[in-house]
């Protein structure tokens, strides 16, 4: 599989599940400032949105929309654990998780990336600071989302605060979302996608 991504944005959490589940695939960027791929064409090429993530499959199709490439991630490797089995209703816990961080959350995030939407900044903010308090009340002390079991829910989640900083949210407004943050950033496959992606530096060989 390929992954068409850009640094440090929402197809991060599909790199991330990429490596969680072990599957083969290889990488292409798109750069944001010059608008282009790495190969010199433009992104619309590959998904005429114009958006990441975009997943080529092994048979040449194209998936978009992250919530669908994270399940289509899960699902290559049942065992992974990525996503509980179809058709359960913890299945359904894990869309419920994954339309609240696109709609409510992810989305929000938008005024404050963009120019010209300076008017929306503080409405965008308030929203994202009771909907960060929120998830901080459901997960309490467990360890990820969905109990005890990192999905690929997790791996969006942690993506969007990511951005919280850079967005002007004052992390020490919420202690459990840092925690659980710091908690996965940990794990082998965030380190190696978050390194492999420039947003952290590699640590030196031991």
């Amino acid at each position: 599989m390929k992954l068409y991504y850009a640094m440090g944005t929402c197809s991060l959490a599909a790199h991330i599940s990429l490596r969680e589940a072990g599957l083969p695939f290889t990488l292409v960027r798109y750069d944001m400032k010059t608008e282009l791929l790495e190969t010199g064409e433009s992104l619309t090429t590959v998904n005429e949105k114009g958006f990441v993530p975009v997943l080529e499959l092994p048979d040449g199709q194209r998936l978009t929309e992250v919530s669908a490439v994270l399940q289509y991630i899960a699902d290559q490797k049942p065992e992974s654990g990525l996503a509980p089995p179809n058709g359960t209703l913890e299945r359904y816990r894990l869309q419920e998780w994954l339309n609240f961080i696109a709609t409510e959350i992810h989305k929000a995030y938008w005024p404050l990336f963009h120019k010209g939407a300076e008017i929306e900044n503080q409405h965008a903010l308030e929203r994202l600071t009771r909907r960060y308090h929120w998830v901080e009340e459901k997960l309490g002390a467990r360890e990820f989302l969905l109990g005890d079991r990192f999905t690929v829910a997790d791996a969006y989640l942690l993506t969007t605060f990511n951005w919280a900083r850079l967005g002007g949210l004052d992390l020490a407004a919420f202690p459990v979302m840092t925690a659980y943050r710091n908690r996965l950033r940990e794990r082998p496959s965030v380190l190696a996608a978050m390194e492999t992606e420039g947003l952290v530096k590699k640590k030196p060989a031991a």
